[in-house]
């Protein structure tokens, strides 16, 4: 996948939010500020999560895999869809496969890539009729309820710096619904993080790069804060640099052009290949490391043994067959002499 061009500004824009780990919204003409949950938060809406569950099984919410249970005996979802989904994912492979070999024709990418997101496209509906019969689980229950938790925990006055609602009761009890699904969208939207493209383009944007190889360098915090208390966006961020990273530190004669490299689906393509291709060549060396077979003098260049030498006649000599003749005469020659 090729996004569309970002400029500076806008890069620079994002490097920043992601680096401060907050988020400042104007909804209804007033400005939000969200921060990151910390650890000790996502800690207590752990436990928010376990009482919500609990509660949707008492009220009569099924589990999961109860839920899945009855989409599979009342045949919500069929076999005949799963087999269709499992073809689809197959096929998929395939063509992401085909699309990892082709990295000269652009025409060829493009007809490849083509059918991937037709296929992409297919899988997703299918996906989502099987998903959608799962929403009434206990899990989805409780997971909303923690949504909102953290979404009451992690908003705040932009001027004050203050929680926006008091109390978490003042969060659920507020008329101003309208308002406040505003600020959960807002919030989850910040919570789940940017787009992986976006973050792929920053990571391998040179206003970035600079930062991330001069923290390697040097040692220092990238965001200011420890690893642990990383956001999504950090995480995301710190992944993808090193993925490229690593790519731009592959010999010249393995590493994909820059056409590739900024292409998101033709460079995972590329790098499954090759790494594929790697772990094959791999599994050769060892297993001809761990059964070298007989010795042979013509399995090397650099040896050469002569009828003098002690290890002449422990060599299996495979060709040329005039060696072996040679081999012969002498040893029948040694044999006349001892008669």
């Amino acid at each position: 996948m090729k996004i569309e061009l970002l400029s500076d500004d806008d890069v620079e824009k994002y490097i920043i939010k992601i680096s401060t780990g907050t988020k400042l919204d104007i909804i209804n003409n007033e400005i939000i500020l969200f921060k990151y949950p910390d650890n000790n938060l996502k800690l207590k809406t752990d436990i928010f999560y376990d009482i919500s569950y609990k509660k949707a099984i008492k009220d009569g919410l099924l589990d999961r895999a109860a839920l899945e249970d009855l989409i599979e005996k009342r045949n919500l979802f069929s076999a005949d869809e799963q087999k269709q989904l499992d073809k689809l994912n197959s096929r998929l492979e395939g063509q992401q496969i085909l699309l990892g070999k082709t990295t000269r024709v652009k025409a060829n990418q493009d007809r490849i890539k083509k059918v991937i997101e037709e296929l992409n496209t297919k899988i997703l509906q299918l996906t989502y009729k099987k998903k959608s019969k799962l929403m009434m689980s206990a899990e989805v229950k409780a997971n909303e309820e923690r949504s909102l938790y953290l979404c009451w925990a992690s908003t705040f006055n932009e001027e004050t710096s203050e929680l926006y609602w008091k109390t978490y009761q003042d969060f659920n009890r507020t008329t101003e619904i309208e308002f406040r699904e505003k600020v959960l969208s807002s919030f989850l939207d910040f919570y789940s993080g940017i787009y992986t493209d976006k973050i792929r383009y920053i990571a391998r944007h040179n206003l970035w790069r600079i930062r991330y190889v001069n923290s390697q360098k040097v040692g220092e915090q990238l965001f200011g804060v420890p690893s642990a208390n990383y956001t999504t966006d950090m995480l995301s961020l710190v992944y993808w640099s090193n993925y490229y990273d690593n790519i731009y530190q592959m010999m010249p004669e393995d590493r994909p052009g820059d056409l590739i490299i900024e292409d998101d689906d033709a460079l995972d393509a590329y790098m499954k290949s090759f790494y594929e291709e790697r772990t094959r060549e791999d599994a050769t060396r060892r297993s001809k490391h761990k059964n070298p077979g007989k010795l042979s003098a013509f399995d090397s260049e650099e040896v050469i043994v002569t009828a003098s030498n002690e290890l002449w006649h422990d060599i299996d000599y495979d060709k040329p067959r005039e060696a072996q003749k040679l081999k012969d005469r002498t040893d029948i020659k040694k044999r006349t002499k001892r008669g």
